[in-house]
Formats: structure tokens, sequence, C-alpha cells
């Protein structure tokens, strides 16, 4: 990617923290190559659109983001009409679950392998203390394990916590067919059919909501390969990162 200057580059890819500069988790993790979203890309007309629906996929996803912080926070909510569905979802979850939210969108550093980034949640669920990450994706996909794991690994130099566990809380809403199995998505605009089987005269359902919650077991391997992107991006970006 092209910048400017050092300061664009800066800006683009970390936080300055007391003084000191430290690239972000999630600019770090984009190294690494991401085959469905380029077949996503090939099937639209051109790359505009593309970003259009991402731009607009982002703002939805962000709304959905807030509103369950703030549920989080318990702060009073207005909730809009076109997130409904899914916050409905979390409130199921929410009810049927001891969820203690501790800290909520905050800076976590790693000063030992040199990196920041900044969480959605730090909450005890059921008694469990751990790393909350809110996905407002279709489904819930390995690279995310990357991203939880860096924040893990930053609050492992916080002695004053236990060990923490990290979970992934997907959000998500769609129409379901009542004649077959498929489902219809409609997300930044993009209106995306799957799940089907037959020839069908689709008769979708109302919008629901979808909440699926799925503890990360996998952290030793997702660090290693956390720090194998960061040793990447490092390489690729090494220009910029001499000059800082």
């Amino acid at each position: 990617m092209w910048y400017s200057n050092v300061e664009n580059f800066k800006n683009a890819n970390g936080y300055t923290i007391d003084g000191i500069w430290y690239p972000r988790v999630t600019s770090i993790i984009s190294i690494k190559a991401k085959p469905a979203l380029y077949m996503y890309y090939a099937g639209l007309p051109d790359f505009k659109t593309g970003e259009a629906i991402k731009t607009k996929s982002a703002a939805e996803g962000t709304l959905l983001h807030e509103t369950v912080e703030a549920i989080l926070r318990k702060e009073p909510i207005v909730i809009p009409e076109t997130i409904k569905p899914a916050v409905s979802a979390f409130m199921d979850f929410y009810s049927k679950n001891d969820v203690i939210a501790h800290k909520i969108e905050e800076r976590v550093v790693s000063k030992k392998n040199n990196y920041a980034g900044t969480i959605d949640v730090l909450a005890t669920v059921n008694g469990t203390m751990g790393v909350l990450d809110i996905k407002t994706s279709q489904a819930i996909y390995r690279d995310y394990s990357m991203q939880t794991s860096a924040y893990i690994e930053a609050f492992k130099e916080d002695l004053t916590l236990p060990p923490l566990t990290c979970w992934i809380l997907r959000l998500d809403q769609a129409r379901k067919c009542l004649k077959c199995p498929a489902t219809m998505r409609e997300k930044g605009g993009n209106i995306k059919i799957r799940g089907e089987k037959t020839k069908c005269e689709h008769q979708w359902s109302e919008v629901r909501g979808e909440c699926e919650f799925k503890e990360l077991k996998t952290f030793e391997s997702d660090i290693q390969a956390f720090l194998a992107c960061k040793t990447l991006w490092e390489w690729e970006n090494e220009f910029w990162l001499k000059k800082i």
C-alpha cells in the first residue's frame, strides 16, 4: 500500500501511546491472504461496487457493535429498526447467561512484542474471565483466533489478571425460506442467497436474528500464527518502520 509520508503510515497502521508508536493488531493481521474476499470481489461488476458494499456493511456492523456495547454498559438506548432482529438475538443470549463487562473498547499494549490493539470487551461470562470479540459476519472465521490471541498475549503482561480465555460472539440477521433450507442475507445493500439445494420459488420469512457464541481453545498455535504475520508485516513495511 502507498503512503505519502511516515505520519500517514503511522496513522493508518497503529497507535501512539505514551509517546511510543505501536503497530495495530488488525493492520498486522491484514498481511494474511484472504482468498474468499478475492473471490467475492471477482463476482462483482467492478471494484467500486465492492468498496461501496464494504463501506455500507462496515457502517451497519459498527451500529450493531455500538448498540450491544451500550447494552453491556447498561446505558439507556433506542434500538434502530435496521438491526433489531440481531439485537433481539443478542438479548436472548444475554438473558440466559451471566455476563459482566469489565472493560469495553479499551486499548491493550504488548510491550514485549511491540503491538497494540483495541478489544471489544473484557468480560466474565458464567464465572470465567476472557476477551469477548463481537463479530457481525455470516460465519466465525479462523482468522479471528489470531486477533483474539494477540489481545490475550498482551493481557498476560498484566500480572493482576487471571489466565484469560477468549470467545467470539457472532451476531447477524437473515431471512429464511419457508419452503427450503435457503437463507437470504441483506448486508451492505448486497443480497446473497445461500443454501439452495433445489429449485424453489422462495417464500421468505421476516428477518430473523442469529447469535453464535464460541470459545476459542487454540491459543498456542494462534499466537504463533499472529507473530508470524507480524514478522511478515514488518518485512513488508521495512521502509517506513526504519523511518519510525
